[in-house]
């Protein structure tokens, strides 16, 4: 009856070209509540229908769905048919095409598909086109579909730290959009403006974090900015204490957490006092950096039998000698004092007899004298930063526990920073009283997977022997961007 327009009882004229199209009142309100409320309703519709804003051929894939739950769909029709399917509220059909869309989405349509879920709020879908998005975040700002995106869904994409772009990508994508709605509003794209349409939106690109040179030639250029702006973000790449203005690093998605070692062979141990290591290094493609690896206090040895000397704690409530200072093992008090294994005499420093005045500890073994610095001031902590190239601070952290005896240390930064292609060093000042370890025979250049190469150089800020083969800081943190 569909197909030879058999009975048909209600006429739609559809599209610009007004084309005629017949169906079934009853096929119609049983299977839509709108229909049902245009054809039966109070204010029931008389005589043909017009609906200007659905195409014949997308009318004719609804009627086919609602007459014989059809639904074969094309890449060209299938977003006006979730139009047709939400203004007549077939709920069957919108999630049938909403199933679709997500299976299909690509760098050519996810722009469209991210408008049409946004009208409809279709909250699984927008985010699963967010998600895509993010993650070619290069692809799709280069793409001309991004131009004709709504001011909502342009700042739902630019807004994100998971974008997955250079920050100049982001800046050409905003700019030509704005370019876009001044020719969609009927004006001039002038600079003025351009500046004007981006409104609030211009501070959700992130100008300090860009390449200076970028931003003097480009960007200053375009006059996107305003004067003041322009002075403000050269201030801020001219001086590089003034971190003020600068803007945090856009965070896309990585691989899991790996380490890089870049020594082969343990050096000798080394007395560090007051010190001062650094070097610089590079990566051949954006990885994540969560941290550094440092060498950890060493465990004393007896320069004769190179036994590890243990601590003793003698307690004051039965006598006995623990090698724990927190309780003691016989008695269960807490009343522990330091057993000095030279004299005898019970003490309260851990690093200095007041009986004996000696200092250090006696191996076991062959009761021999370990003679050790105490420092009139230990300082618990050891202080890490990370410079750009321009030698301004990206992260600076004190860090607890480099006195711990463990031979290496991962020393976690409070948040993960992402790292471009370009060359960044690490410092690190110690002041602990123990000996810590070192490495020698280290590499110049570490092979990661998908030929992403790890390069190390000597920095001219290192008031030590470490350098690119050998000394501290061992190894890095990193994630390989997915």
């Amino acid at each position: 009856m569909f197909e030879n327009h058999v009975a048909c009882d209600v006429t739609f004229f559809l599209g610009k070209q007004r084309q005629e199209v017949t169906a079934h009142k009853y096929v119609l309100i049983s299977r839509s509540s709108v229909f049902y409320a245009m054809l039966c309703g109070l204010l029931q519709e008389t005589g043909p229908i017009n609906i200007p804003d659905i195409e014949p051929d997308v009318f004719k894939q609804l009627l086919r769905f609602l007459y014989f739950e059809a639904f074969k769909p094309d890449g060209d029709s299938i977003l006006a048919l979730l139009y047709a399917a939400k203004k007549y509220a077939v709920e069957s059909l919108v999630n049938k095409c909403v199933s679709w869309l997500k299976e299909g989405i690509s760098v050519d349509n996810v722009c469209s598909i991210l408008q049409q879920a946004h009208t409809f709020d279709q909250k699984d879908l927008r985010s699963k086109c967010l998600e895509f998005i993010l993650n070619n975040g290069s692809l799709v700002l280069k793409h001309s579909s991004f131009r004709n995106l709504s001011s909502a869904c342009v700042e739902m994409v630019v807004s994100q730290d998971e974008l997955c772009a250079e920050e100049d990508e982001v800046y050409e994508a905003m700019k030509d959009w704005a370019e876009t709605e001044c020719t969609r509003i009927n004006i001039q794209s002038s600079a003025e403006n351009m500046r004007q349409v981006l409104g609030e939106r211009k501070n959700l690109i992130r100008f300090s974090i860009m390449d200076a040179k970028y931003f003097a030639n480009k960007v200053a250029s375009d006059n996107i900015l305003t004067a003041d702006e322009k002075v403000t973000m050269f201030r801020h790449f001219l001086s590089s204490e003034n971190a003020e203005h600068l803007q945090s690093a856009r965070k896309p998605k990585f691989q899991e957490m790996q380490r890089v070692i870049r020594f082969s062979t343990n050096g000798p141990a080394s007395s560090t006092g007051l010190s001062l290591h650094a070097i610089e290094f590079r990566c051949s493609k954006e990885v994540l950096l969560h941290g550094v690896i440092l060498y950890g206090a060493m465990k004393s040895k007896c320069n004769s039998c190179g036994i590890a000397m243990l601590k003793q704690y003698y307690c004051n409530s039965c006598g006995s000698v623990s090698e724990s200072k927190s309780s003691c093992p016989r008695c269960g008090g807490l009343t522990l004092y330091y057993y000095c294994n030279y004299c005898g005499g019970t003490r309260q420093s851990e690093n200095f007899c007041n009986n004996c005045r000696r200092s250090g500890q006696c191996c076991f073994n062959c009761r021999r004298w370990q003679e050790c610095l105490v420092p009139n001031e230990v300082m618990p902590y050891t202080v890490i930063q990370l410079l750009n190239e321009s030698k301004r601070i990206l992260i600076s952290m004190k860090c607890q526990g480099t006195t711990a005896d463990s031979e290496l240390l991962e020393v976690m930064f409070d948040d993960p920073i992402v790292l471009k292609k370009n060359w960044y060093t690490i410092t690190v000042v110690m002041l602990i009283s123990s000996t810590t370890g070192s490495g020698v025979n280290g590499e110049k250049v570490l092979s990661l997977a998908d030929e992403q190469l790890i390069e190390f150089r000597d920095s001219s800020l290192s008031a030590t022997d470490t350098n690119v083969s050998s000394g501290q800081i061992p190894g890095l943190l990193l994630s390989r961007r997915q």
